[in-house]
């Protein structure tokens, strides 16, 4: 279960135990406004059982209601009160609304999120407002006519089934060494006790299983350690379990990081398109657990958890992935890039967690532009070529990264060239600076067999934009490009890295086309302005005039008499 799913009930919550008076002598506002017997309690037993808004006159109830702070309100000079259901009184609200961040409603048993003007959190705001008794639960009512019954549940526990514990345990390993250090929003030590249980007749629920097996599939994917057949099966039930009605209404930490590894997975095997919507499909579900807000206020909100360092940094942690495999997967493709609060992958580094490979991730990707507002060339122009200096001089130390890079500085020379085909030669040199440590990258990878998913993207995006550079530079480090992507392909044996060889040499056969049809153009200008018979002579005469003129270089001929031709021997004016 996550710190999300393991939630107390509504009754559980409304018995937690608040600060106490030794003796009441004043009611509580609810209870004076009502008429009812207050027993004078933080929260009084009346408020309790009503999900009221318990709060006293100023100096008749001295402990504070909450002690940690509502990000809700932003104001320091009001305490915070304790909020029912999780939502804000109108005076509350009235308070808020000037503040940078506008409050939702995140309901404590399910848990979910949604906006302060959603049709579903008004009639609870409409109770709050009339001073309710009873107030309107966070439900979407009259949502539709409901003419059909809803659905239940059509998946059931079946990995323990397919794979045995030995065989998860190892795979378990797989994954901690090779794929965790990148992408680190998981707590594997939890993960391990977890799965123990649950291939020990202790099944966990079913967001877990999903979330086994996009760790298995993964895992899977970068050792074969299991046949094809049987990592499509577990790719295949976790994909029924996430997209079933019943599973998906309840966005839990778990199915969460269940869709990021599903993403990963299918960024690693399947087509862009569905990358794309995938990816999409996770912040949907951030937005709906409410992790695009700030992690105390998760905390606060969800399930009332108890301050935990290590619960706040999965929280954050995952949001901060989630953020950056979305912006991954939108800006090399070219699509929409949805953002919420960039502060989740901005702070990544206060937490012990957020030091290593994944904190490199997240800077790296911060270095990203995600605002589309203009298309005025004059404004993005600057912007893109800052952004490549940003991204040119990231650290990063993992080889994944380093093609990482390498895809996103070519991605914003891919943007350049769009609107400034004429780049300048300084801004090719840094972009070929970083697509050359790509090379050596994508060559240690590629011995190891981890497929990554950019192993031969980077290589063969490189060797296109050596091409259309069209630089001696550019020239120089074509062949190695080539070289690399051949020995990928020696390597892994596939048909779309075969196909990106294939493709790549039939762009150097046309480029190299268009260099013989200059040269034979050249020739063809040089052969009817000098005729033929005349060369040798007119070559003669040269080397005579040479070696007049200077017999230190007369000795040193043969030499390059084509560049000769273009010398200016005649003393300026």
């Amino acid at each position: 279960m996550s710190p999300l799913s393991q939630q107390p009930s509504p009754t559980e919550q409304s018995e937690a135990p608040g600060p106490m008076r030794q003796r009441s002598r004043q009611a509580c506002l609810p209870c004076r406004r009502r008429k009812r017997k207050c027993d004078g309690k933080m929260p009084c037993n009346v408020c309790k059982g009503y999900d009221y808004e318990c709060e006293y006159d100023n100096g008749t109830q001295s402990a504070a209601p909450l002690k940690r702070p509502s990000p809700l309100n932003s104001s320091p000079s009001q305490p915070p009160k304790r909020i029912a259901r999780s939502v804000h009184s109108s005076t509350a609200l009235k308070q808020s609304a000037d503040s940078s961040i506008l409050p939702g409603v995140i309901e404590p048993s399910k848990p979910r999120y949604v906006g302060r003007y959603s049709s579903i959190a008004f009639p609870l705001y409409v109770g709050l407002e009339v001073q309710a008794t009873n107030l309107p639960r966070l439900h979407s009512f009259a949502y539709h006519t409901g003419v059909r019954k809803e659905p239940t549940c059509a998946v059931s526990h079946k990995i323990t089934g397919h794979v045995p514990w030995s065989t998860a345990r190892s795979l378990l390993d797989i994954y901690t060494a090779v794929i965790h250090p990148v992408f680190g929003f998981l707590d594997m030590e939890r993960i391990y006790v977890l799965s123990e249980k649950h291939w020990h007749e202790q099944p966990q629920d079913m967001a877990f299983e999903a979330l086994i097996c996009g760790i298995l599939a993964l895992a899977s994917l970068f050792s074969d350690f299991l046949d094809q057949e049987s990592e499509t099966w577990i790719v295949s039930h976790a994909k029924e379990i996430l997209e079933d009605v019943v599973i998906s209404r309840f966005p839990t930490l778990e199915t969460i990081a269940a869709w990021i590894l599903r993403t990963i997975y299918i960024r690693s095997t399947g087509r862009p398109h569905v990358a794309w919507l995938c990816s999409c499909t996770i912040m949907h579900l951030v937005e709906a657990a409410g992790l695009h807000h700030a992690p105390e206020f998760i905390m606060q909100a969800i399930g009332n958890l108890a301050p935990n360092p290590e619960i706040a940094d999965i929280i954050n942690r995952t949001a901060q992935v989630a953020n950056c495999v979305h912006i991954l997967v939108a800006f090399e493709y070219g699509r929409s890039i949805m953002t919420f609060n960039r502060q989740t992958i901005q702070n990544n580094d206060t937490t012990p967690r957020g030091a290593g490979v994944t904190s490199q991730l997240c800077n790296l990707v911060a270095t990203i532009p995600t605002n589309q507002g203009t298309d005025d060339p004059d404004v993005l122009i600057p912007e893109l070529l800052s952004t490549l200096d940003r991204i040119i001089t990231t650290n990063v130390e993992h080889d994944f990264l380093i093609l990482l890079r390498a895809d996103l500085a070519l991605g914003i020379y891919r943007r350049l060239r769009v609107m400034e085909p004429g780049l300048q030669h300084g801004q090719n040199d840094r972009v070929i600076s970083v697509g050359t440590a790509a090379l050596s990258a994508a060559r240690r990878l590629a011995s190891l067999s981890q497929p990554w998913w950019n192993v031969v993207g980077s290589v063969f995006q490189f060797a296109c934009a050596l091409i259309v550079m069209d630089t001696p530079a550019s020239c120089e480090k074509l062949s190695e490009a080539m070289d690399t992507l051949q020995v990928i392909v020696d390597r892994f044996q596939t048909h779309l890295a075969r196909e990106a060889l294939s493709t790549a040499r039939q762009l150097v056969k046309a480029f190299l086309d268009k260099k013989r049809r200059g040269v034979e153009t050249l020739e063809r200008i040089v052969g009817t302005t000098t005729p033929e018979a005349s060369v040798p002579a007119e070559e003669s005469q040269l080397l005579h005039d040479i070696a007049s003129l200077s017999p230190s270089l007369a000795a040193q001929l043969p030499i390059d008499l084509d560049y000769l031709w273009a010398m200016d021997f005649q003393p300026p004016i």
